[in-house]
């Protein structure tokens, strides 16, 4: 799966010529990487020189009411999960588990009728 960057760098049209360079012999394959590379670079520059920027989060509070930082928190470890495999994703997937208790303890730990 491609991130949102990779998106961005590669278009479709990239991802179509780097699936030929296995059928190309050894020097075409290494000039064509190199174009390649030059023209993510391109599209990536391309696209930080226009506003707005998709890539960019905002930082605010869900109906859950978890906080603005919490939530990113959270966003972050999905977005990352997506890109692991195995073990990586049973790590972040326990992360999550464990961060889930947390709130859910804290919320009955709190006295009746205070609101956070």
């Amino acid at each position: 799966m491609l991130t949102r960057l990779d998106q961005i760098a590669n278009q479709n049209h990239l991802q179509l010529v780097k699936a030929l360079l296995p059928h190309l012999s050894m020097r075409e394959q290494q000039t064509l990487s190199v174009l390649i590379k030059f023209m993510e670079l391109k599209n990536v520059m391309q696209y930080y020189s226009q506003l707005p920027h998709p890539l960019q989060t905002g930082n605010t509070a869900t109906a859950t009411g978890q906080s603005g930082e919490e939530e990113d928190f959270l966003d972050i470890l999905a977005d990352v999960r997506e890109h692991c495999e195995g073990k990586e994703q049973e790590m972040i997937d326990q992360a999550l588990q464990m961060m889930s208790m947390i709130e859910l303890y804290s919320l009955f730990s709190e006295p009746p009728g205070t609101d956070s």
